[in-house]
């Protein structure tokens, strides 16, 4: 196995920022430059396809300072769509400045090619409509015993996951996923199939899925499709007027698909932000809604147990929920309340530097200034000892103390 870290390509340009920023008299050798990570390049050797193959993951940001496990985002073309599925999950999941992210952090991996119309193709059809040939058609069945018995025993074994697998795929990559929906559903949990080529073959898969609907046959698993609104000809015919059509009109009621119209974009450049609706639309319940707060921490733990049950795996109570708590006593009932709350988010997240300091937040408004300086000055301990300290919160974390600290001499 062969492991490569991906960086972005913005070094070199941070570095000349820099330079350009401190001015003439700042030279190469004082500039400290460190790249972005991304994720990490992994080689594998496949028996089932006879070739190694590449994948691409991209871990959350709290990976390697947790021992949490999180699910994982398959991914197609991963060549051609890894950073934006890492971009858009992290953000997504991981923009502090959002309190209730929508999805949970989660690894990606992707896929890359060798022969994406072998793999991808569930049948052989030498010739489509437009001329095109396909050759090495129709090995989509041995794609995924690849997946089955190498990929996923591989990731699994390497990385912290979650019994929840999304797969994700574009064009010929959509129709693996759809094909993999109707034929081996329990590959994945959910399923994200961006403007997939259900022309193949004569629109076979449309075919099958009619047949599959009459038969009540359809699992229970999530799948979304997406669809550009500029997108006409066979990928219109087959997957809007064909495929969504029938699953809208046909799929017994409580069945979890969705289909998304993707506005002012053609079939090229509909993944991007496909892609990430695709990746709301399947967690579309993950948020918990802001009337559960007034009915207080028990109702909170009962609506991560409840979706636990439907993920498959335990969901722990999230900071976020405990912030809003915290904020929504304060302001209901009281600061002392909002305290009790900062004190079990303490317990539950006893290394979050904003768990420290939200808690001596309460403590200051309340004129506890003592515990408050306490709370302040381990929030800072907690941010330092990150691999990556967070400058703005560690001036918000040291502002707060100084203040606290001046407040207390004032009273002595």
């Amino acid at each position: 196995m062969k492991r490569i870290i991906i960086m972005t390509g913005l070094i070199l340009s941070a570095v000349f920022s820099a330079v350009f920023l401190f001015g003439r008299q700042t030279t190469m050798d004082q500039v400290r430059s460190q790249g972005i990570v991304i994720g990490e390049k992994v080689e594998i050797r496949s028996k089932v396809l006879g070739e190694n193959r590449r994948i691409w993951i991209s871990l959350p940001q709290d990976y390697r300072r947790s021992k949490q496990k999180y699910p994982v985002l398959y991914l197609l073309d991963g060549e051609f769509f890894f950073e934006q599925a890492a971009a858009a999950v992290r953000f997504l999941s991981e923009l502090e400045y959002i309190r209730s992210q929508p999805i949970p952090q989660m690894i990606v991996v992707g896929i890359v090619n060798v022969d994406r119309n072998r793999d991808y193709t569930p049948t052989y059809a030498l010739k489509q409509a437009g001329g095109l040939e396909f050759p090495t058609s129709g090995k989509a069945d041995k794609f995924t015993i690849f997946l089955e018995s190498e990929l996923f025993p591989f990731v699994e074994s390497h990385y912290r996951t979650q019994p929840y697998r999304i797969l994700s795929g574009w064009s010929l990559g959509g129709l693996f996923t759809v094909y993999t929906y109707l034929e081996h559903p329990d590959l994945f949990s959910a399923y994200i199939a961006m403007s997939p080529s259900l022309w193949w073959d004569d629109s076979l898969y449309v075919k099958h899925t009619d047949s599959y609907l009459a038969k009540g046959l359809i699992s229970d698993k999530t799948l979304v499709v997406t669809v550009g609104s500029q997108e006409g000809g066979n990928i219109g015919r087959s997957v809007r007027d064909g495929f969504i059509r029938s699953m809208e009109n046909k799929l017994a009621k409580g069945k979890p698909f969705r289909a998304i119209e993707i506005p002012d974009e053609g079939h090229n450049y509909v993944p991007y932000k496909a892609i990430f609706e695709g990746l709301k639309s399947v967690y579309s319940d993950w948020m918990m809604p802001g009337a559960v707060l007034q009915d207080g921490l028990e109702a909170i733990k009962t609506f991560y147990k409840n979706l636990s049950k439907k993920y498959g795996y335990p969901i722990d109570v999230p900071e976020s929920a405990y912030f809003n708590l915290a904020n929504y006593v304060y302001n209901q009932i009281s600061t002392e309340a909002a305290v009790n709350i900062s004190k079990l988010y303490v317990e539950a997240y006893p290394e979050s530097s904003f768990a420290h300091y939200r808690l001596g937040r309460f403590y200051h408004l309340m004129g506890e200034l003592e515990s408050a300086i306490k709370c302040y000055r381990k929030a800072i301990d907690l941010e330092m000892e990150t691999p990556n300290p967070d400058s703005e919160r560690l001036v918000t974390y040291k502002i707060n103390l100084e203040n606290a600290e001046q407040k207390l001499k004032q009273q002595d």
